[in-house]
């Protein structure tokens, strides 16, 4: 006779319907002969502590997710906690409309717990677009955030402008010389020559972010050329002028360093 309940509730019966609660402080095995046998079926969608947690609310994680309010304070409740979030507490958050300054998370009444990007670095609110889905994890202490697209940007160091949320540059060009002077150059500082993109939308924007004689005189780029030993210079009257140059032994070229946010 198959049955489609544990043992230890029936007893040679052959059709029920049993609405309880069962505490065991053993294992519950189910030994059925076939698969559909081993299975308890008919469980209720729940998310509170006192309930089965089925693989249907498994799968869709929804007894993890939340909406908090906008503000720097972000309070979450959650019917799946009825205390402090413990290390290794999963939750999946929907980012409120952006807010100025470090991020803290309040859960079920517990905390504030900081938000982290990273080990010891806050999260600021207005680097989070509204409506982001955060994957955030308590390490005891702290959420550290798991999503890296949202990272924080690096700001732009020293001697260097923004140009936009991908880069910045220098205003002023370097003394000519020979591209691999040049590349070493910017590379000893933590930086890199421009590349071709980069220098042309600086210099369509060089009066707003205060880029200095874009157009009076070749400056080379990190990109090559189609010519063995050349590489590609820009800015000669026009912020879209491009041309070849040997990359040594002959003239030398100005040049900018750029740094990656």
């Amino acid at each position: 006779m198959k049955m489609r309940l544990p043992t230890f509730l029936l007893t040679n019966v052959l059709a029920v319907a049993v609405n309880a609660q069962v505490a065991t402080e053993r294992p519950v095995v189910l030994t059925g002969a076939a698969p559909e046998d081993r299975q308890l079926t008919g469980l209720n969608i729940a998310t509170t502590t006192d309930a089965v947690l089925t693989a249907e609310v498994e799968r869709t994680g929804s007894f993890r997710l939340a909406t908090p309010a906008m503000g720097n304070t972000w309070t979450i409740d959650l019917d799946a906690l009825d205390t402090a979030p413990p290390a290794g507490t999963h939750l999946v958050l929907i980012a409120p409309n952006p807010t100025a300054g470090d991020v803290d998370l309040m859960v079920n009444g517990h905390g504030p717990y900081a938000l982290l990007a990273r080990p010891n670095e806050r999260v600021n609110g207005e680097d989070i677009p509204a409506g982001t889905a955060l994957s955030v994890v308590m390490d005891g202490a702290a959420f550290q955030l798991m999503n890296g697209s949202i990272r924080p940007r690096r700001p732009c160091i020293e001697g260097t402008v923004m140009v936009n949320e991908a880069y910045c540059i220098e205003p002023e060009k370097h003394a000519a010389t020979d591209l691999f002077t040049a590349m070493t150059t910017c590379g000893n500082v933590g930086m890199r020559l421009c590349d071709w993109g980069e220098f042309v939308t600086a210099c369509q924007r060089a009066t707003e972010i205060g880029m200095l004689q874009p157009t009076s005189s070749w400056e080379w780029t990190g990109d090559a050329s189609n010519e063995n030993n050349c590489a590609r210079v820009v800015g000669v009257g026009s912020c879209l002028s491009a041309g070849n140059a040997f990359i040594t032994g002959s003239i030398d070229r100005t040049f900018r360093c750029c740094y990656s946010r």
